[in-house]
């Protein structure tokens, strides 16, 4: 098959729209990607890249197309210059273009937006268009950005209703996000529970960390490092611990990064918490697997609870335990795999939490972290599911 995606973020930027795109090159089919100019999260090009800058047409086989989208800064002007420079260039793109795939694939992660030039070209050409939503919206407006203003708020709603209205099949992350998506009157047959997967790792290619203590209990946040995620709360419980043989790797980056190791700093726990920046994929895996512990959390709202994140699968394919600062869709498949501990969304309650878990032979957490990765989230049993769904001959209305 011809499939076309659209997502803002691509290679290098570290997104699992990468993997899905070399694994359908990999099975022999022609992927295109029209995505921007590498940026996130810190809203800057990255080094290397610029809009005069030759970059690469094809990678591991995926023909790549990157539109002159302005990098969002650190504001809010730059972050809607940012969005709607994406949707423009983009429907300018399907207006130009002439060449028909069989299916269109949207990976939106925020902004929505990305969703629109799909529509687009799903109407010009008339093909099948899968939106794959991995954050809600108006509600991540809401929660995460603040926004309150009723009538913007309904202008995000029309924009919305419009892509889902014009999508095929919506795939949904997680069960709470159909539920939720079905409650504003979308057609159940068109909502699909597709997870987000994780190649599983090569253990024995994975190095190490010198980082990592040999007799401490090492515990480790991999991924974004924003405002969302939550993580003073690992600083507050940090600073519970100073007498503990229990150290933190945040490995990642972020917009709350800095904020973060400044209060990191107020507690005294700088020795406690280490900063490792922005990894590779291979590194990700190794200082997940490596870790004793895997921490994950959000914000304590409404929204995250229906939300679950890539870093969730990633833990589990490492076969390490985790420890759940979150409720909703994360905490309960923590339970329902026993592959580690839940706790509340305080930090006596995670630091006894994590004294449990150092103090627990961990064999059989990590045994079912990965038994659970391998029936429900490998890249091989997702994307074959995707492709099911693609190769059926979907009629437009």
């Amino acid at each position: 098959m011809k499939i076309l995606v659209f997502s803002q973020y691509f290679y290098p930027e570290y997104f699992r729209v990468n993997a899905l795109c070399a694994d359908l090159a990999a099975r022999g089919h022609a992927v295109t990607v029209v995505t921007a100019y590498p940026q996130y999260p810190l809203g800057k090009i990255y080094d290397g890249y610029g809009f005069g800058v030759p970059y690469e047409k094809v990678w591991r086989g995926v023909n790549v197309v990157r539109l002159k989208v302005p990098p969002r800064g650190s504001n809010a002007v730059g972050l809607l210059k940012n969005t709607f420079a994406y949707v423009r260039q983009g429907k300018k793109w399907v207006k130009r273009c002439k060449e028909k795939f069989d299916a269109v694939y949207v990976f939106e992660v925020s902004p929505v937006t990305v969703g629109l030039p799909a529509v687009a070209y799903g109407k010009k050409f008339h093909v099948p268009v899968f939106f794959n939503v991995q954050d809600l919206w108006p509600e991540n407006v809401e929660v995460v950005m603040g926004v309150k203003n009723k009538a913007v708020l309904k202008f995000i709603d029309k924009i919305v209703d419009k892509i889902y209205a014009g999508s095929d099949k919506i795939l949904c992350a997680s069960r709470s996000f159909a539920e939720n998506i079905a409650a504003r009157g979308v057609d159940r047959e068109k909502l699909v529970y597709w997870p987000q997967f994780h190649v599983k790792p090569d253990f024995s290619a994975l190095k190490k960390p010198e980082c990592y203590g040999e007799n401490a209990f090492n515990v480790v946040f991999a991924g974004n490092i924003g405002d969302a995620q939550g993580l003073d709360l690992l600083a507050e419980t940090a600073a519970l611990m100073k007498e503990d043989n229990i150290f933190f790797t945040v490995a990642g980056d972020g917009r709350a990064r800095a904020r973060l190791e400044e209060k990191i700093a107020d507690l005294g726990v700088g020795d406690k918490v280490r900063f490792v920046g922005r990894v590779s994929e291979e590194e990700a895996n190794a200082y997940v697997h490596y870790a004793d512990c895997a921490y994950l959390s959000f914000q304590d709202n409404k929204l995250f609870d229906m939300t679950l994140p890539a870093k969730m699968q990633t833990y589990l394919a490492c076969g390490t335990p985790v420890l759940a600062a979150a409720g909703g869709e994360s905490a309960a498949i923590v339970r329902e795999a026993q592959c580690g501990l839940v706790a509340e969304h305080r930090p006596e309650a995670v630091a006894a939490a994590l004294r449990k878990l150092a103090a627990s032979d961990l064999t059989a957490m990590r045994r079912n972290a990965e038994n659970y990765f391998a029936e429900h989230f490998t890249a091989d049993k997702l994307i074959g599911d995707l492709l099911k769904m693609m190769e059926k001959k979907y009629i437009r209305r």
